[in-house]
């Protein structure tokens, strides 16, 4: 069946903004006397969202203190430190050239999102925005998945997702979507390649070349 809409995981699967969310995220730890993590360490924790995030290295105690100065300060270290994956673009135009709807399902908050978008000039290309924070359950819970294809009136044969996490894998696999999953983000290769049934690929470029031949 035709496919009617693409949903994209952000972070390791279309923008790279692991410098950005390592220096907020060290600015919301010195805030609260913790010391700083590496960006190595951040990109191994993050794809559960910001309070699953926060709770690796903050004493529970201190993570809804710490998340409201995380949350409040997204912005500040975006300029400069935020760029698109190899490909990013060229996907999203030829997916909407194809006339597709594209959406982004995210563990990201919901204040987070737009600004990154913005910055990167690819907000153009989206029809919905489904977070952490619009759903009662995130990823991998198939919630967000569910939601855009409702909202945006398409079948689960005719929608598929992007990410690049073993939780991304489980959300597609849960939501019953076709999915494709990107060795580029935070998930080691050899983690994906030993996940069965996986549709990995190195990189955007050559999982447009496939969607060429299947859209």
């Amino acid at each position: 069946m035709k496919k009617k809409i693409g949903i994209f995981d952000i972070d390791g699967t279309l923008v790279d903004a692991y410098d950005a969310i390592t220096r907020n995220f060290n600015y919301a730890l010195k805030s609260l006397g913790y010391p700083s993590v590496s960006i190595e360490q951040v990109k191994k924790a993050v794809g559960g969202g910001s309070k699953l995030l926060a709770a690796k290295f903050v004493r529970p105690e201190h993570i809804e203190e710490f998340l409201k100065i995380y949350n409040n300060n997204h912005t500040r270290f975006l300029k400069g430190r935020v760029r698109l994956m190899k490909g990013s673009e060229e996907l999203l135009k030829f997916l909407t050239d194809r006339g597709l709807l594209l959406g982004v399902a995210t563990n990201r908050s919901r204040s987070s999102v737009p600004p990154v978008l913005e910055e990167l000039k690819i907000d153009k290309y989206f029809d919905i925005i489904c977070t952490a924070d619009d759903v009662a359950n995130p990823k991998p819970d198939p919630s967000m998945i569910l939601y855009i294809m409702d909202t945006l009136k398409a079948k689960k044969e005719e929608s598929f997702y992007i990410g690049d996490m073993v939780i991304d894998f489980l959300t597609g696999k849960n939501a019953g979507v076709d999915t494709y999953i990107l060795a580029t983000g935070s998930s080691p290769r050899d983690e994906l390649e030993e996940i069965k049934g996986i549709n990995l690929f190195d990189n955007l470029c050559s999982l447009k070349d496939y969607l060429n031949t299947v859209i």
